[in-house]
């Protein structure tokens, strides 16, 4: 049987998926935050984020900020998912080797293709519990 705490994260994130996948509509990206000096990063958790200066942000305003977990990202299309919303990207940040002091565990995540089958491999993880749940 799956613990509670898996059949709410699979409840929590089943949806944010599909959104992902779907991709933003043009009235998702008109009122969503944009996000310059942003780059990719992955926890010690394992959970993705990105970090970046934000604009227009309805809680945070215009600040930096660590956001909650990614979930899609299109950066032809200049969009992003995370749990919570949808951001507008602008110009990534590219780091140097040793930009990053790491004194919080998190680990940058600029290679495109390691980015997009990190997301791809949470979302084929919920799914297989989410079948898991079914099949019980």
């Amino acid at each position: 049987m799956l613990p509670d705490h898996l059949r709410d994260l699979v409840a929590a994130h089943m949806p944010i998926i599909a959104l992902a996948e779907a991709g933003p509509s043009a009235s998702d990206l008109a009122d969503a935050p944009q996000l310059d000096h942003w780059i990719a990063m992955r926890e010690l958790t394992g959970r993705i984020v990105l970090f970046g200066d934000v604009t227009g942000h309805p809680l945070l305003h215009d600040t930096g900020i660590v956001t909650s977990q990614l979930f899609g990202i299109d950066t032809k299309a200049g969009w992003a998912r995370t749990l919570s919303r949808w951001y507008r990207l602008g110009q990534p940040l590219t780091p140097d080797k040793g930009e990053f002091p790491d004194p919080f565990g998190f680990r940058p995540l600029a290679n495109p293709d390691t980015l997009a089958a990190a997301l791809a491999a949470h979302a084929d993880e919920i799914r297989r519990l989410a079948a898991e749940a079914r099949d019980q």
